[in-house]
């Protein structure tokens, strides 16, 4: 089989045509740090997150530097490659038709998109990483078996992996053309942005409401709800149950419902496994397929033992607010369990390792910076209510002194304040301020 035309028609900027580059995503600028380095680029994250708008812009990059034709862009979850799936070497076939098509000189950049629709992908980007000097690999992927040991053993040193979520609130506020003046301090933040924080609220709301899936971002509200029971349906039915070859896929629709129903709370592989009728350890798997496939996470109860970590139950919290409300059909009685899924998202988009505590009192996160805890966020979304708002602030308190942290943060609506307890400083931050903050 020749591939020839399927890249021609791929690669529009032969054609002398753009790409779409979409909103300019905050990752990209640190992709392109190292797109001049011999380092495998390997980009995963959840289906229709934005992996391909990332490739296009970085196209538009390489072209302002290099000739067309050594720049190769292909889309492996084009249904047009059904037969190179099943092709032994069809990748090396595809490959040297590129070369016959455009014979580029000098080095030449391969874009793979959803590269695990390849069988052996690994090995044969291995190999020619090892014996061919010219070629700079970026690829991406809807699944975090990307990073898997068997990837990161043929390719240990060789690549540097990058994750790609779903807009994050600057990047939802470009999209609407609005703006928000950014700074590592929210208290600089919620100052230089005062005037237009009513604006700022309610795009927020509309991310709590509909999420932040690129596409749907510019979708008017009426598609919406249709469009991401359908990203739903495919992170299921084309990424987790094909690719773990799940035998009873009622079963797994139970517990992935039973996830998007319970997002906040925290819960337990036995009583899960005693409602859907299976085994504890097929729960344990079915909820290790979730993170792969990006739907959702599990966070484990704050502790210096391992033991303590492993037997206590997980909290859990899913990819997307909007995907969750389109599914299980809520959102207003859960404002605020919406909220600390958004700020779980946030943390996990800029790679903090975290965990809940849970003492007399709880708090909702504590982020980690190697063996030493940085921060600690508890979500209030109502601080208006006194007892809500001591109950919060007392679990926060009992942490900071057990933990050793002198400074947190308590999330909100819209209040901004600071409070001093027991020598120690707790923030009052709202949603809108703290998702705007940098770093």
């Amino acid at each position: 089989m020749t591939y020839e035309e399927i890249l021609i028609r791929q690669n529009r900027h032969w054609r002398g045509e753009k790409f779409p580059v979409g909103i300019e995503r905050d990752i990209k600028s640190e992709v392109v740090r190292f797109l001049d380095t011999k380092y495998i680029l390997v980009v995963t994250g959840v289906r229709r997150s934005g992996k391909s708008y990332l490739l296009f812009q970085l196209v538009d990059i390489l072209l302002k530097k290099m000739p067309s034709e050594n720049v190769l862009y292909v889309n492996f979850d084009d249904p047009v490659f059904q037969g190179l799936r099943a092709e032994p070497g069809g990748i090396e076939t595809l490959y040297r038709d590129y070369l016959k098509l455009k014979n580029p000189k000098g080095v030449k950049y391969l874009l793979f998109d959803e590269i695990q629709n390849v069988p052996n992908w690994e090995k044969w980007i291995k190999a020619y990483y090892d014996m061919e000097e010219g070629i700079k690999f970026v690829v991406t992927g809807s699944n975090s078996t990307l990073l898997s040991s068997e990837l990161s053993t043929l390719l240990t040193g060789r690549n540097l992996q990058f994750e790609v979520f779903p807009f994050n609130f600057r990047e939802v506020l470009k999209a609407k053309d609005e703006d928000i003046i950014v700074s590592p301090d929210p208290g600089e933040i919620y100052m230089r942005n005062y005037g237009k924080k009513d604006s700022l609220r309610h795009y927020l709301d509309g991310v709590l409401k509909w999420g932040s899936f690129p596409e749907v971002v510019f979708l008017d509200e009426s598609q919406r709800e249709a469009v991401l029971k359908e990203y739903y349906k495919d992170i299921l039915y084309r990424d987790i149950i094909p690719r773990f070859e799940v035998r009873h896929a009622n079963k797994l629709e139970e517990i992935a419902y039973f996830v998007i129903s319970n997002i906040s709370n925290a819960v337990s592989y036995h009583n899960i496994g005693e409602l859907a009728g299976i085994h504890e350890n097929t729960v344990r798997e079915y909820l290790n397929y979730f993170e792969k496939a990006y739907l959702s996470f599990q966070v484990a109860k704050f502790s210096y033992s391992l033991k303590e970590q492993i037997k206590n139950p997980k909290k859990v919290y899913f990819i997307d607010t909007g995907m969750r409300n389109a599914v299980a059909f809520r959102f207003s009685q859960d404002i605020g369990r919406l909220c600390e899924n958004l700020v779980f998202i946030d943390l996990r988009r800029r790679g903090k390792r975290v965990y809940y505590w849970k003492g007399k009192g709880e708090v909702d996160f504590v982020v980690m910076e190697g063996l030493k805890v940085e921060q600690l966020v508890q979500v209030c979304w109502d601080v208006r209510d006194a007892k809500t708002k001591e109950r919060e602030v007392e679990g926060l308190v009992e942490a900071m002194g057990k933990l050793e942290v002198e400074e947190s943060v308590v999330v909100t609506d819209d209040y901004f304040g600071e409070e001093e307890r027991e020598g120690r400083r707790v923030r009052f931050v709202p949603l809108w301020c703290w998702l705007g903050r940098e770093g």
